[in-house]
C-alpha cells in the first residue's frame, strides 16, 4: 500500500486500510487528511479535488477552465521544469508539474505530476529524499533511509489522474486498452529493501480500491500479504497477494528493470476471479517506488523511460 498523491479516495476510506504484520517491507496504516480548500485561481474553473495520501490534497484545476493565474499546458509554474530544466525538490510533499506528456495518452497539462511523496514521514522518523524531475519519463529520487527498517516510508512516483473534469472516474469497462512501458533503476546496495512497482486507484467496486503491480523486487518478499492466486498477464507470469480483504498486489515472478505491463488486462483479471466489480472505475495510475531502507546511505532510484497508452473503446467516455 503506498501513498501517492491526488487519490480519488474518501478520508474514511484512507483511513480503514490497516497495518500489517512485519514480513520482509512492510506497510503501515495510512492517516485520514481532509482535502485542501480550492485556492482562489481555481474557484473561476471547475476541479477535481482527490485526497493526497498521507497529506492534504490538491486540486487538480480542468483544462477546459483555463482560469487566470492558471498555467496552461507546457508553461512553467512553481514546480514546474520548463524545457531543458531540472525541478528539485526535497519536501516530503514536494511535486514537480503539472507536466504535458504526449507518452502518456490523457497528460494534459493539468493532471501529470512527479511527487516525493514521503507519506509515512510526518513524525520525522524518516531520512533526507531528493527528487529531481526533467519529465514524467526521466526523473529520480535519492534517498537515505535507515538499515533494517521494515516499513514503507516513502514511494516516489509519476502521477496520472483519470477522474474527469465532472469528478467522475472513467468506467474500467469504457477502455480497449491501458498498457504502460517503463525503465528503472534501484542501484541495490547491502540492505537496500524496495521495489518498482504501478499503484492503481479504483472506485465503484466491493472488493479493494488499490491495485499495486510489482515489477522489480529487492528484499521485499510477500510484504506481509497473503498468497491468493496466480496469474499470466500477456505471458508474463505473476503472484497475487492480498492484505487481509484489501489491496491486492501483483508480483512479477521474474524481476525486469525494463518492461512492458498490461494495466487493463490485470485489472479484468481480477474482475474475472470476483475480486473487484464489474461496474469499477478508475481513478489514478502511478508508477514509482516503495521504499523502506537503503542501508543507511544514499541510493538513487532512477526511472529513464516511461509511457501510459490508454484507449477508449467504441463508446468512449474514457478522457474528459
Amino acid at each position: 500500500m503506498t501513498t501517492s498523491s491526488r487519490i480519488i479516495l474518501t478520508a474514511a476510506a484512507a483511513a480503514s486500510l490497516l497495518a500489517v504484520a512485519a514480513v520482509g517491507c512492510t506497510r503501515a496504516a495510512r492517516p485520514a487528511v481532509p482535502a485542501r480548500a480550492v485556492p482562489p485561481a481555481a474557484a473561476a474553473g471547475a476541479a477535481i479535488l482527490g485526497e493526497r495520501e498521507g497529506h492534504a490534497g490538491r486540486p487538480v484545476l480542468s483544462p477546459a477552465a483555463g482560469p487566470a493565474g492558471t498555467p496552461g499546458p507546457g508553461s512553467s509554474s512553481p514546480g514546474q521544469s520548463p524545457t531543458g530544466a531540472a525541478c528539485v525538490t526535497s519536501a516530503g510533499n514536494g511535486n514537480c508539474g503539472p507536466y504535458s506528456y504526449p507518452p502518456i495518452s490523457n497528460s494534459n497539462g493539468y493532471t501529470t505530476y512527479v511527487a516525493n511523496n514521503m507519506w509515512a514521514c510526518g513524525d520525522g522518523s524518516c531520512g533526507p529524499q531528493t527528487l529531481t524531475a526533467y519529465q514524467p519519463g526521466n526523473w529520480s529520487t535519492t534517498s537515505t533511509q535507515a538499515s533494517g527498517n521494515t516499513a514503507v516510508l516513502t514511494y516516489p512516483n509519476v502521477q496520472q489522474v483519470f477522474t474527469k473534469t465532472t469528478n467522475t472516474a472513467p468506467a474500467i469497462s469504457a477502455f480497449s486498452s491501458i498498457t504502460s512501458d517503463y525503465t528503472e533503476t534501484m542501484n541495490p546496495q547491502p540492505g537496500t529493501d524496495a521495489e518498482a512497482a504501478y499503484d492503481l486507484w479504483l472506485s465503484h467496486t466491493s472488493g479493494p480500491n488499490e491495485v499495486m503491480i510489482w515489477v522489480d523486487n529487492v528484499a521485499r518478499g510477500n510484504g506481509g500479504a497473503r498468497q491468493i492466486g496466480a496469474a499470466t498477464i500477456t505471458g508474463q507470469a505473476f503472484t497475487v497477494y492480498q492484505y487481509g480483504g484489501g489491496e491486492i498486489i501483483f508480483s512479477l515472478d521474474q524481476n525486469k528493470q525494463s518492461g512492458t505491463v498490461d494495466i487493463l488486462a490485470a485489472v479484468k483479471w481480477l474482475q474475472g476471479h470476483g475480486l473487484v466489480s464489474a461496474g469499477a472505475r478508475l481513478g489514478q495510475v502511478d508508477f514509482g517506488f516503495e521504499i523502506c531502507s537503503t542501508g543507511g546511505k544514499p541510493e538513487k532510484f532512477a526511472v529513464s523511460r516511461y509511457t501510459l497508452t490508454s484507449t477508449c473503446g467504441p463508446a468512449g467516455g474514457c478522457f474528459g
